[in-house]
């Protein structure tokens, strides 16, 4: 049972908290995600570490399940994610304009790699099954946590193999795909030959 009277300010010292210490293994979460200022967090031992900050006392796993913490934070307007359900549902599409720099038919090939959606999605699905967000490979720029929920989900796919090596039969698999924010990658393909996301990450860094 989860009492009431875990207030925003329990939950972001509890997400502070997660944020310095990380999530220990037992404690991470099987189906849902609580999200946070645009990054993902386990609902469960979100309530578990703010019932502390709340009460004095941090709630035991054996006291209350996923679906309660699930149940507890919608309730108060939280918005809680079911990986089952709704995982895919908040990567968000790319922008289809774009100003590249590749000749015509190298970048079709090229574009139509980066714009292989169901390949590009489950990259982008990965990542967030694995880390909890989506920065940006080259810079860190996260657009959820400079815009909040608008940027949730948002990211875009690059697809890191050189132009010459696109022979157009090759399947695209996931490890393909870097994932990159526009800025980055406007700039990877600001030249004729595509910059490695090594070399631009370097420049970056100068």
């Amino acid at each position: 049972m989860i009492p009431d009277g875990i207030e925003q300010s329990h939950l972001d010292m509890a997400v502070a908290e997660i944020r310095r210490n990380g999530i220990p293994p037992s404690r991470q979460s099987v189906h849902y995600d609580y999200v946070h200022s645009g990054k993902l967090y386990p609902p469960k031992y979100v309530i578990s570490l703010a019932s502390r900050y709340a009460f004095g006392e941090e709630l035991q796993p054996t006291e209350f399940n996923a679906v309660r913490a699930r149940d507890y934070l919608r309730s108060r307007g939280h918005t809680v994610i079911d990986r089952r359900e709704d995982k895919g549902q908040i990567i968000q599409d790319e922008d289809d304009e774009s100003a590249f720099a590749e000749g015509a038919k190298q970048y079709k090939l090229h574009l139509s790699r980066e714009r292989d959606s169901a390949i590009a999605k489950k990259a982008k699905e990965k990542r967030i099954e694995e880390t909890g967000t989506l920065t940006c490979d080259v810079c860190n720029f996260d657009f959820a946590e400079k815009y909040g929920e608008l940027g949730l989900g948002y990211i875009e796919a690059h697809h890191a193999i050189p132009l010459a090596e696109l022979d157009g039969k090759t399947k695209t698999r996931i490890a393909d795909f870097v994932l990159v924010c526009s800025n980055c990658h406007r700039m990877l393909h600001r030249q004729k030959n595509v910059v490695s996301v090594d070399a631009l990450r370097a420049l970056l860094n100068e």
